[in-house]
């Protein structure tokens, strides 16, 4: 099975989120479902530069794909924080809320998603199905 990889380190701003669509639009240009794989890659750097020593002084963030045909990883290696990534579900349907849907989003869009601790911080991941 062939795997197509890439990476990238942004600072940890939230111009951040821009460059890292940039990025996805430029290493997967052509491929399906490249907005579900944008909406995932703008939820993971902005939660990493929100809630994580990432978006501190300094911050910076690591943006992983792997194409594998029939879906995309994508991951966001952070700086760490004091508390694991649980997607929010209480007033989800608040349509005046602004904030606290992400995680669910991508639980949604994602055939799976999930986070470990690394040496550095945390890497949150999801798979987007849809690929061929």
């Amino acid at each position: 099975m062939d795997v197509a990889r890439w990476s990238r380190l942004f600072d940890g701003e939230l111009e951040a989120a821009a460059e890292a669509r940039a990025f996805v639009r430029t290493v997967l240009y052509g491929h399906l479902q490249i907005e579900a794989v944008l909406l995932v890659v703008s939820e993971l750097v902005t939660n990493a530069i929100l809630h994580t020593a990432s978006g501190g002084p300094s911050g910076l963030l690591v943006l992983e794909l792997e194409d594998f045909g029939s879906h995309v990883h994508v991951a966001v290696i952070d700086q760490g924080a004091d508390s694991s990534p649980v997607p929010q579900t209480q007033d989800i349907d608040d349509l005046d809320r602004e904030t606290g849907r992400g995680l669910f989003t991508i639980s949604l869009i994602s055939k799976a998603w999930g986070s470990e601790v690394v040496r550095v911080g945390r890497r949150v991941w999801a798979d987007v199905i849809g690929f061929s």
